[in-house]
C-alpha cells in the first residue's frame, strides 16, 4: 500500500490510523474539515455539503488517482430523547455516517475498479444490536453503513477489491466531549484507538485473497 483516502482523519481513530500510516511510509490523503497535525495530503472537505464532497472527489480524480484504500471513517454521535429529536440532527447525523461515505465510493467507483482499492466503512457495534436509549438516530445510522457495505460486496464480487465493515465499540476519544461537552467517565475501561488502527491496518496488510467482511470489536469488561 502507497496511497489511503481517509475521512475524519483530524481525530480519534482516524487520527491514530493516519499517523500510523506516515509511520509505516503509506501517504494519506486527508478528507476532512480540519487539517490534521500530521504529514499528509489534505483536501478541505465538508462531508456534510453535496458539493464540497463532489469538489473532494475532483480533486482526487485529478491529483491522487493512484489509491489504494478508501476509508470511511468519519462519525458524528447523537444522543437525543425520542420526544426532542429533531430533523436538523437526523438530517446531519444521516449526511455525515451515511450518506457521505456512499456517495464518495460511488463517485470514485471506476478508480476503485481500476486500482483494484478495498474500502472500509467505519461503523459501530451499535449498528449489530438494537442500539440503545435515546439513540434512535445514531443507530439508525450505523444500521444504513452496514448495508451499504453488504450492496458494495455484491457490486465488487467479480472485482479483486475488498470492502471490509469494521464494527467498533467504544473508545477513548473526544468524540462524545465534542458532541456535549462532557469527558467520558473511567477513560481506561474504554477501547485505545491506537490499538484498534493497529488491528484496522493489520487486516488490510493481509493478502488480497483473504476479505475480512465484517468484524466487531467490543469493550471488554474486567470488573
Amino acid at each position: 500500500m502507497e496511497n489511503i483516502i481517509l475521512t475524519g482523519a483530524s481525530d480519534g481513530l482516524g487520527k491514530e490510523f493516519g499517523k500510523l500510516c506516515v509511520e509505516n511510509n503509506i501517504n494519506i490523503i486527508a478528507i476532512c474539515r480540519t487539517k490534521p497535525n500530521y504529514k499528509c495530503d489534505f483536501i478541505e472537505t465538508d462531508l456534510s455539503d453535496e458539493n464540497s464532497i463532489k469538489n473532494a472527489c475532483n480533486t482526487i480524480k485529478e491529483k491522487y488517482n493512484n489509491f489504494d484504500v478508501l476509508i470511511n471513517c468519519a462519525g458524528v454521535p447523537g444522543i437525543q430523547k425520542l420526544e426532542k429529536l429533531t430533523y436538523e440532527c437526523l438530517e446531519n447525523l444521516i449526511k455525515i455516517n451515511t450518506i457521505a461515505p456512499c456517495f464518495l465510493s460511488a463517485n470514485l467507483m471506476e478508480l476503485i475498479k481500476n486500482n483494484e482499492a478495498d474500502i472500509i466503512n467505519v461503523g459501530s457495534t451499535i449498528g449489530l444490536k438494537q442500539g440503545y436509549k435515546d439513540q434512535l438516530a445514531y443507530t439508525t445510522s450505523k444500521w444504513a453503513i452496514r448495508g451499504s457495505s453488504y450492496n458494495l460486496q455484491l457490486e465488487l464480487k467479480n472485482y479483486n477489491c475488498r470492502v471490509i465493515q469494521f464494527n467498533v465499540g467504544g473508545m477513548n476519544t473526544k468524540m462524545h466531549e465534542k458532541y456535549n461537552g462532557t469527558k467520558i467517565e473511567d477513560p481506561d475501561e474504554w477501547m485505545n484507538p491506537k490499538d484498534i488502527a493497529e488491528f484496522m491496518l493489520s487486516i488490510l496488510k493481509l493478502p488480497k485473497n483473504i476479505e475480512v467482511s465484517e468484524i466487531a470489536i467490543n469493550r471488554k469488561y474486567c470488573k
